[in-house]
């Protein structure tokens, strides 16, 4: 599968003396070379396998504020054809760092914006990301200082699908972007910056389907080791949905489940007792409480297989204990040496 970028051209930001952030732009394009390639091939990849990300459209007419954004206007008067490239990015840098300064974002960084197409899907990436620096060999055995770009550390980056965008203009996720470590901050200004509001809950979306999928699995009749088996189809599936960026697709799930006695499938099931789109982007995070039971609270963080709840765990309701039959080995090491030190 080729990626093939169309336009791509990269600014900088850093803080003046006065501790504000300011834009060092490129008047050109830059061209792809195999180097370059290469990069936003990583890139997108990286992109691609993010588990974090969120979906977003922009905001209606009438749900703009008193002093709405310029991108999503900026935006369609590039794809118009009435604003290039390289000009759209520009304005769009100047609009970025109007919201960095006012929310008094102080991370320096370099500026993306890449308009490639992946399997026929045409997007436009663009984000903030770091730029470190580290120590390299020359050719004389000499030590020198390099400046590189962290592709791990991807602080404020957004897609936009703008096949989606066009040809299903009532989406609400044809935006996606990543959650970075400043956390809940970045609702804020980078959905300010884009004009956009949050269109879809994924995480829960993916919550109720493993929900789902659990309560279907108790409902129908078939022995532990058959129903283990059909939730690991439904977790190997949502792997390789995850892997390829590709949907998770409520009819696709049924296919893995069995019918109920009288003749019911999953997706009618799901239909009549939960509230799901029927295709939402994958979230592997979910995937733990298909297999495991999962806990947390008073100092204790517990996590284990579903199998071995009856061989090797067991649970008493009425006295609320839970028992454990054959502690892991690092454990059982650190109880024991606990107690030698006692004596």
């Amino acid at each position: 599968m080729s990626l093939i970028i169309e336009h791509l051209i990269i600014h900088s930001l850093r803080q003046d003396e006065n501790s504000v952030l300011t834009a060092d732009t490129r008047s050109q394009e830059l061209q792809p070379t195999a180097d370059v390639q290469a990069w936003i091939d990583q890139l997108h990849r990286i992109y691609q396998q993010k588990g974090n990300k969120s979906y977003a459209c922009f905001l209606a007419d009438t749900e703009q504020p008193e002093n709405p954004s310029p991108f999503p206007q900026l935006f369609q008067q590039y794809l118009d054809e009435k604003l290039p490239f390289v000009d759209f990015t520009h304005q769009s840098t100047t609009a970025l760092l109007a919201q960095l300064n006012h929310y008094q974002y102080p991370d320096e960084g370099v500026l993306i914006f890449c308009k490639y197409q992946f399997v026929g899907v045409s997007y436009i990436l663009l984000g903030l990301l770091d730029c470190e620096t580290s120590v390299t060999l020359t050719d004389t055995l000499e030590l020198s200082q390099i400046k590189y770009i962290d592709l791990s550390k991807m602080q404020l980056i957004a897609r936009v699908d703008i096949t989606e965008f066009q040809t299903n203009p009532d989406s609400r996720r044809y935006i996606s972007f990543i959650k970075g470590r400043i956390g809940r901050k970045v609702s804020d200004f980078f959905m300010d910056f884009l004009g956009a509001a949050e269109g879809i809950d994924v995480k829960m979306q993916n919550q109720l389907l493993v929900q789902a999928v659990n309560e279907y699995c108790q409902q129908v009749a078939m022995p532990a080791d058959e129903k283990a088996a059909t939730k690991k189809k439904v977790s190997d599936y949502y792997k390789e949905q995850s892997e390829e960026g590709a949907d998770i697709a409520i009819k696709s799930v049924a296919e893995y489940l069995p019918k109920q006695n009288d003749g019911g499938d999953f997706y009618a099931f799901i239909s009549e007792e939960y509230d799901l789109d029927e295709e939402f982007p994958a979230a592997t995070t979910a995937l733990r409480k298909l297999t495991k039971f999962v806990g947390s609270g008073g100092g204790l963080n517990i996590s284990f297989d579903e199998k071995l709840l009856g061989e090797r765990i067991g649970y008493d309701a009425q006295t609320d204990t839970l028992t454990i039959k054959g502690t892991p080995p690092n454990l059982k090491d650190q109880l024991l040496r606990m107690l030698k030190n006692q004596h």
